[in-house]
């Protein structure tokens, strides 16, 4: 019986001691002479001002399975709103913020349907579970003319300090350049962003990156309740094999003043393609041109039809030159050679003659890979985007291969999709054959699908997508993941007024929520409902997931902690860096570094304590 009462003795105290201190970080706005605080077990710990950045607060606290952050200001506490929770073992909750009840949430993945057609650089510019911060010093004066004429052409904002902060990360900028982005999103009284690096360091010889980017959007969303339908529709590009742009949620303040929620996503360049395309070789010779399609009206369109040799029939309105990549033979003068020429060899194309795998036709010529192409026109056709390529003939990349000649389909701009502003109500029980606008003219499409072979393939990669991930048993765990995870910030950014002359978007909580899983037309989940119930009908076959497992993929590419581009056998495929590339204020793992190099008092006086019982249980065991 003294055994047992020595033995519980024993273990209280050593779990005293073993509850070792936690490093509390948060991301926080104190005003004047307010600091940040951590409330914890009953006791009050200050927290201080990180080196990687004057708005991250962090120290070292005891554990406790619950704690709030606090506000201080002299005697006076302003607590969270929320209580968070400490899972027992934890040493670092990783970069928090201020007001926010979670950081990291348990978001289903979405299941491969095939494994990627291009080699691609994995990196967290794709991050599904959590929220990252932005915060930007910008010139003043240049930042109140974008928000007073975001319709007007100005050079860009000198960013004189950019942080990029999410749980582990913290990367930090400066002398960026900052501009309105878009085209319809100008007339809202919340403006789209496009962030350009190293803009204004004019004498660097090395390039400044964040996860391999040289720019940046930061999309405002302005059109869509949910805010997650662009994210989903990228995510499920990807899980389809698909070339894609990457995209993750981030909160952004600007000169201490909060802007809001922002979809940060990828903007064309050249390290873009290379990223995408070369398994981020940032030297890659094969990087050729990018256009940009775009419609401006059903009768002006960048339809890819070939009208003759003559340049000024292709618009730079319809097909912009976005970027040269490695092609030095292009110039302003001949931007819309590239463009005609691809125009006319696809109409030059015998659709007829492609059979089989082994004799895939002359579009392989031109095309460098119809699977990819499917991938996205499946996609495109399942979501409905009646702004994007098939339907609008618009919101679409074209890369030229600088080596083989061929060309890669990327298409993009997905916040109009499941439903969201559709006009016509039968959208999402059309059939594929009839998916076209009427009366237009799609030459890229039907190139695929009036040929036998390439329209198995096409209905093959429709049932594998469904079969995988476009179902309701799959999409709907991760609508609700998100919902559970937006529902904060979605409540923050619809409450900061617009900066510009606008529409004010009225969006509610309650909008966003209907708009992932509630009974509406517009309503994501219905969306799937209907497009999986239609499909599935119409080419007769069941959602059940009974494809066999994909081989291994080893084909692509990770950064490591230094921002190099590593492969999977662990050779370096090219050197970067996450941040300003003279290193400073760059931190991977920023939380976890700066606990390893702490110890509090109060863990010692633990440790003293808990000696002290364990000697006294000892004693009187012996007696």
């Amino acid at each position: 019986m003294k055994f047992l009462t020595i033995s519980a003795l024993v273990t209280f105290a050593l779990s005293g001691t073993l509850a070792a201190d936690v490093q509390y970080s948060v991301v926080a706005f104190p005003s004047g002479n307010q600091g940040v605080a951590v409330s914890v077990n009953g006791q009050t710990v200050q927290l201080q001002k990180s080196s990687l950045h004057p708005n991250i607060f962090s120290g070292t606290a005891p554990f406790g399975s619950t704690y709030q952050y606090v506000i201080t200001d002299g005697q006076n506490k302003i607590p969270e709103t929320t209580t968070r929770k400490l899972t027992d073992g934890i040493t670092s909750t990783g970069n928090e913020f201020f007001n926010r009840s979670q950081t990291i949430y348990n978001v289903p993945a979405l299941p491969q349907a095939f494994n990627p057609v291009y080699p691609t650089l994995f990196t967290n510019m794709n991050q599904s579970n959590e929220v990252s911060t932005i915060i930007m010093t910008v010139n003043a004066t240049q930042l109140e003319a974008f928000n007073k004429n975001p319709l007007e052409k100005l050079d860009d904002a000198q960013v004189t300090e950019l942080a990029y902060i999410n749980s582990k990360e913290v990367y930090k900028f400066t002398n960026a350049g900052l501009s309105t982005s878009g085209q319809s999103t100008k007339d809202f009284a919340k403006q789209s962003w496009a962030i350009e690096l190293d803009k204004y360091n004019k004498n660097t010889t090395q390039k400044s990156l964040l996860f391999g980017r040289t720019t940046l959007k930061l999309r405002a969303e302005e059109t869509d309740s949910t805010f997650a339908r662009e994210k989903l529709v990228l995510d499920m590009l990807a899980a389809a094999g698909g070339a894609t742009l990457s995209a993750s949620w981030t909160r952004v303040f600007i000169n201490n003043e909060p802007y809001g929620l922002f979809l940060l996503m990828d903007d064309v360049s050249t390290h873009l393609i290379d990223n995408v395309l070369h398994g981020g070789n940032w030297k890659s010779p094969n990087t050729g041109v990018t256009y940009k399609g775009n419609a401006l009206s059903p009768e002006q369109e960048g339809n890819l039809v070939y009208v003759g040799d003559d340049l000024t029939k292709y618009s730079a309105d319809l097909y912009k030159l976005a970027d040269k990549g490695e092609d030095n033979s292009v110039s302003k003068n001949n931007s819309q050679q590239l463009i005609m020429e691809f125009c006319k060899n696809l109409s030059q194309v015998n659709y007829k003659d492609a059979t089989d795998a082994q004799h895939p036709g002359s579009i392989a010529n031109l095309i460098d890979s119809p699977q990819n192409t499917l991938i996205h026109l499946a996609i495109n056709f399942l979501i409905g985007s009646w702004d994007g390529f098939w339907y609008q003939a618009s919101n679409y990349y074209l890369n030229q291969d600088l080596v083989t000649k061929k060309w890669t389909l990327i298409t993009y701009d997905f916040d109009e999709t499941f439903g969201n502003g559709v006009e016509d109500a039968g959208m999402n029980t059309v059939s594929y054959q009839n998916y076209s606008r009427p009366g237009s003219e799609r030459p890229l499409v039907t190139v695929f699908l009036n040929n036998t072979y390439y329209q198995g393939v096409f209905e093959n990669t429709l049932k594998t997508i469904v079969k995988r991930f476009f179902k309701p048993s799959v999409i709907n765990p991760r609508l609700q993941a998100w919902s559970e995870m937006l529902k904060e910030d979605i409540a923050w950014t619809r409450a900061i007024p617009g900066r510009s002359p606008g529409t004010k978007t009225t969006f509610t909580v309650q909008n966003f929520q209907d708009g992932l899983l509630g009974n509406g037309t517009d309503a994501i989940s219905q969306w799937v409902t209907k497009r999986v119930t239609s499909i599935t009908s119409q080419l007769n076959f069941s959602d059940t997931d009974d494809l066999p497992a994909l081989p291994a993929y080893t084909a692509g590419t990770h950064l490591d902690a230094n921002g190099n581009v590593v492969s999977s056998n662990g050779s370096t495929v090219s050197t970067g860096s996450n941040g300003n590339p003279s290193g400073n204020g760059n931190s991977n793992n920023a939380s976890t570094n700066t606990s390893a190099k702490s110890t509090s008092a109060a863990s010692i006086s633990r440790i003293s304590n808990a000696a002290l019982i364990v000697a006294s249980a000892v004693v009187l065991f012996h007696l």
